[in-house]
């Protein structure tokens, strides 16, 4: 026979459970790791999934108004750590953690190796302001050190053609993100400044996380920017974001596409300001001899000199406005002299441009690693992409023939 005790209904010994826990200082702000499982975005705003490591679980939900403080977008199987509250729902019995704010896990690691690497740095004098390089006002050919598959490298060649049809661009594509990132884009840049074509350089990617930017945080990378010749353009992620590589670079841009526009002047804009200086030159000349002019009749008119006096004032008045003549007839041959060192300028530009060779009846071939230099660089049955002046075509390498196979 049970003892005589007074029975609980369910949802008092749900609300008892969860009064106890709400009593518990260590649940009512508690920090879990665990990675997500069934994670669900509900149409309200609300994030529900459960937390999990090799042994246990635990439900999880993350209301609207905290979920808006995320930076990143969770994914099953992503490595955590919340912060919240363990409670008891009483409708369901079901004990649940109630999140407030979610982060990768492992992120503050990542934010004291940045900050100790910075400090490092910066102790060794690598951003010193004294140290940077002036970026070229007129660059012939820019390099670019990025992913061949990002947008970044999209953005960056369709806004330095639009500036300026005639600069040349050599991309040297490497790995933005993971294990061998670091690496690649150290390889990526000493390959585009040991080459010498390039006048400035671009290194960077599109936005991300904190783990995605990382490779741009390494070390190794921020000594190939400070070592190199080339001027170095750093265009990591968005505005906001901030890498070690910024701090070295001889200039950051907020982004990709801003650094093809720091990089590449307009070209419009320089023909505009050119004109500007000569007109101004004009206007300088002219006014010049006018001023010279009043001058001299004012000289002339104020003086009390007898006849012989101005004999000797004549010859002198007549040879000025000799000089003046002379000077209106050359204004109008160096202007033109200007004119023709522009059209100069502009003819050797345009001969620069790969697509000039290409309307020209040549071709470029295109390995799977980028522009085939030479008969060493392809291999038999590579597959290629000849690329003509109209158009493109896929080709099968079924043979090679070197010049140094035909001596």
């Amino acid at each position: 026979m049970m003892n005589e005790t007074v029975a609980l209904s369910v949802s008092e010994l749900n609300e008892y459970a969860r009064r106890l826990m709400a009593g518990d200082p260590l649940l009512r702000n508690v920090e879990v790791t665990g990675e997500i499982s069934g994670y669900k975005h509900h149409y309200s705003g609300h994030r529900y999934f459960s937390l999990k490591d090799e042994s246990a679980r635990v439900q999880c939900v993350m209301f609207r108004q905290n979920a808006l403080g995320l930076d990143f977008k969770p994914e099953d199987g992503m490595k955590v750590t919340v912060r919240g509250s363990a409670s008891v729902f009483v409708r369901d019995g079901s004990y649940q953690l109630y999140v407030n704010a979610m982060r990768k896990a492992g992120q503050g690691d990542l934010f004291a190796r940045f900050e100790a690497l910075k400090k490092k740095l910066a102790a060794e004098g690598l951003f010193d302001p004294a140290r940077k390089r002036e970026i070229p006002m007129l660059p012939r050919t820019i390099g670019v050190a990025t992913s061949e598959t990002g947008a970044a490298i999209r953005d960056i060649i369709q806004i330095a053609r639009r500036r300026n049809p005639n600069v040349g661009i050599v991309v040297a594509p490497c790995a933005v993100q993971g294990a061998s990132a670091a690496g690649e884009i150290v390889r990526a840049i000493e390959r585009l400044d040991r080459s010498g074509q390039c006048d400035v350089m671009l290194v960077g990617r599109g936005g991300g996380s904190m783990e995605d930017l990382w490779a741009f945080n390494e070390e190794a990378v921020a000594r190939a920017i400070a070592a190199s010749k080339t001027p170095v353009i750093s265009c990591v992620g968005h505005e906001i974001d901030f890498t070690i590589a910024d701090f070295v670079a001889d200039l950051r841009a907020p982004t990709p596409s801003a650094a093809a526009e720091l990089a590449v002047p307009m070209l419009a804009d320089l023909r505009l300001s050119l004109e500007m200086m000569l007109s101004r030159l004009r206007r300088a000349l002219a006014n010049g001899q006018q001023f010279r002019r009043m001058k001299l009749e004012k000289l002339c008119a104020a003086s009390s000199m007898a006849r012989p006096a101005e004999a000797l004032i004549l010859p002198r008045r007549a040879l000025i406005e000799q000089l003046c003549r002379r000077a209106d007839a050359a204004m109008p041959l160096q202007l033109e002299k200007a004119r023709a060192r522009l059209r100069h300028a502009e003819a050797s530009l345009r001969a620069l441009d790969p697509e000039a060779v290409l309307e020209r009846g040549y071709a470029i071939v295109e390995g799977a690693n980028g522009i085939v230099e030479g008969a060493k660089d392809a291999h038999i049955g590579d597959d290629v992409t000849i690329r003509l002046s109209d158009g493109r075509l896929g080709a099968h390498i079924t043979s090679i023939e070197s010049e140094d196979d035909a001596v």
